[in-house]
């Protein structure tokens, strides 16, 4: 009895969920064929409108947001010349002061962030040029990520890191990724938190574990007014 009135119930939940209505940006199942119709390609040439233009969805618009800001930000030259910094003016107009970002297992402040950044420049720079492929292939964001009382969300990214390195003509790739969450305030979108995954070889050093994230007593439980440790 009760098995049969198990199935009974995931029955009625099973026709349910088909039946509801696909919403753009939204997977309709977990099935990664059917989630792959729910990536957003941004077009890079003209997301920096489509971040701004009211008559596309609010997703769409959170996503070329993000699209539009790793364009300005993102650290690889944007001439030959090996140690071209262009993207540091992208990277105070969007990266918020007091957010919190990580790269792989480190995680680190505004600061602390920068200079990791500044050291993959130089890498990048020294070993691609401008032969490097940065990691725009694909953005999720979904209805249900975006902040009804604001321009914010989150946005997932997805794609490849690489490039064609100096003196070669075939591309290398390695997979990267990167969660955002975006917050508007005063009329301004900032990116609050960065946590970028990549796997693409570097001789960049690292600290062991970065630093830690100041506590915000205001929201947070702190430890007797110190940092507040990683989970």
């Amino acid at each position: 009895m009760v098995w049969s009135s198990l199935f009974v119930v995931a029955s009625s939940i099973a026709a349910v969920s088909a039946a509801t209505p696909y919403r753009p940006g939204v997977a309709p199942s977990p099935l990664p064929d059917q989630a792959v119709a729910a990536r957003l390609h941004i077009k890079p040439d003209t997301a920096c409108q489509t971040a701004d233009d009211a008559r596309q969805p609010r997703n769409i618009q959170l996503a070329a947001w993000v699209e539009c800001q790793i364009l300005a930000f993102y650290p690889y030259p944007r001439t030959e010349t090996a140690d071209d910094t262009d993207w540091l003016p992208g990277y105070v107009a969007a990266i918020h002061p007091d957010g919190r970002f990580s790269w792989n297992n480190t995680r680190y402040n505004y600061d602390g962030f920068l200079k990791i950044y500044k050291g993959f420049s130089s890498a990048i720079g020294s070993s691609y040029g401008t032969g490097w492929q940065q990691w725009r292939d694909y953005y999720v964001a979904s209805p249900d990520t975006w902040d009804p009382e604001g321009r914010g969300g989150v946005v997932t990214a997805h794609g490849f890191t690489g490039g064609i390195l100096r003196n070669h003509t075939e591309a290398v790739n390695y997979p990267n990724a990167g969660y955002f969450v975006v917050k508007e305030l005063q009329g301004r979108r900032w990116i609050w938190e960065l946590r970028e995954h990549g796997t693409s070889p570097s001789t960049t050093p690292l600290p062991e574990e970065g630093q830690k994230w100041v506590c915000n007593p205001t929201y947070e439980v702190c430890e007797s007014g110190r940092e507040r440790k990683e989970l």
